[in-house]
């Protein structure tokens, strides 16, 4: 700018070097921000209040200001050397972080390890307080065969709560609903989510433990022990969490992103009794590389994609009443049920190709998920 402009107090420290730049009378008068800056320490103020009922050792701070000042910054920066001046936004932090930190005598923190983050709003001139989410890993158990893993809105009142679902909303009773209801009211949270590595079938048991990261959303408290709420979960359902422990926020990529082989016990029948010389031709055929096609079951909601995946052993845990009780260890991402039943030949080869037999799969179960990575990952 090549003319006379004038700054207010706050505004002038960022100009100090420019030729034309002047005090204003009176902040108002303020070329850049009209004033608005001086309000400052109000905003943080009210950033303050709105949080103090919330537990936080740590805070960030972000500032919105309108284009139309922003522009003004600009025209105020023009002939300037801008690798020595200071734009209002940072200045607007530094001097929040500042006083936030004697007000509060807590810790600034970058955005992606604060637990409460300040927002001024100098546009609307408001301020906001978000407590970030809290994280907690764990692995689940299910000891049941009627729970899904996620919400699932009843399919005949879309979730409002009717007689079939018996008010309650849901196809199923949920992983995820019971450990909102266990977790997120005891730490004053909104809501809870839950992330976790893949998922079974709602008539599969979880037995060896799934990895998760329940999201507790703008939580109160933060500092609560982990083990009585977890130990409420299991006496009020078939659930248990176990391995609890607070993580960062972006273990939930890290969780929902990772796939891991997995060991399962099925017990398979077949349209003929099945026995021990059933097993050994099925065990001259390991180890098994299949071709899998998007099972017809979850077309309607996945790509009809072709996967190549490994079978790495088959054994025989028990044979009777014409059944067998396989352990199996597949790679990552196998349909076990489809491996055993074809899927209409979808599924090659399958036990029943292998057996020449009209094979089913009546009850499965997990039984260990080798999830090293994610077990080393809690461990430091």
């Amino acid at each position: 700018m090549n003319k006379p402009f004038s700054l207010c107090s706050l505004c002038i420290k960022r100009h100090s070097r420019h030729p034309y730049a002047k005090k204003a009378k009176t902040s108002s008068k303020c070329l850049v921000c009209a004033g608005k800056m001086q309000s400052i320490e109000k905003l943080c103020d009210e950033a303050i209040s709105l949080a103090q009922d919330y537990e936080y050792s740590a805070f960030s701070v972000s500032t919105t200001f309108e284009k139309s000042l922003l522009l003004r910054e600009e025209q105020a920066r023009d002939g300037e050397n801008l690798a020595l001046t200071l734009d209002i936004k940072n200045q607007a932090n530094n001097i929040a972080i500042a006083y936030i930190k004697k007000k509060t005598k807590k810790q600034s923190a970058p955005n992606t390890h604060a637990q409460m983050r300040f927002s001024l709003n100098f546009k609307e001139m408001r301020a906001k307080a978000i407590s970030a989410s809290l994280c907690i890993f764990g692995h689940y158990i299910k000891n049941a065969r009627n729970y899904c893993q996620h919400d699932w809105a009843c399919s005949f009142c879309a979730g409002k709560g009717c007689k079939k679902c018996d008010f309650h909303a849901q196809n199923y009773p949920s992983i995820e609903s019971a450990m909102r209801n266990a977790f997120a009211p005891a730490f004053g949270a909104k809501t809870a989510y839950l992330h976790a590595s893949g998922r079974e079938d709602v008539d599969v048991m979880n037995l060896g433990g799934r990895p998760f990261v329940l999201e507790l959303v703008s939580p109160k408290k933060r500092n609560l022990p982990l083990a009585p709420l977890a130990k409420n979960l299991q006496n009020s359902h078939p659930l248990q969490a176990i391995d609890l422990q607070h993580c960062p926020y972006f273990w939930i990529e890290a969780i929902c992103t990772s796939h891991f082989d997995k060991h399962y016990r099925a017990i398979v029948e077949a349209d003929t009794p099945l026995a021990l010389p059933d097993f050994e031709k099925l065990k001259e055929a390991l180890p098994l590389t299949i071709n899998q096609l998007t099972p017809i079951r979850v077309l309607g909601r996945r790509a009809d994609l072709k996967r190549k995946r490994r079978v790495f052993s088959i054994k025989l845990h028990k044979a009777s009443e014409g059944k067998l009780t396989l352990d199996i260890f597949a790679e990552a991402g196998t349909y076990i049920k489809e491996l055993i039943h074809s899927d209409e030949g979808r599924t090659f080869p399958s036990i029943s190709s292998i057996l020449g037999k009209k094979c089913r799969c009546a009850q499965l179960d997990v039984l260990q998920i080798d999830d090293s990575f994610i077990q080393t990952l809690a461990k430091n």
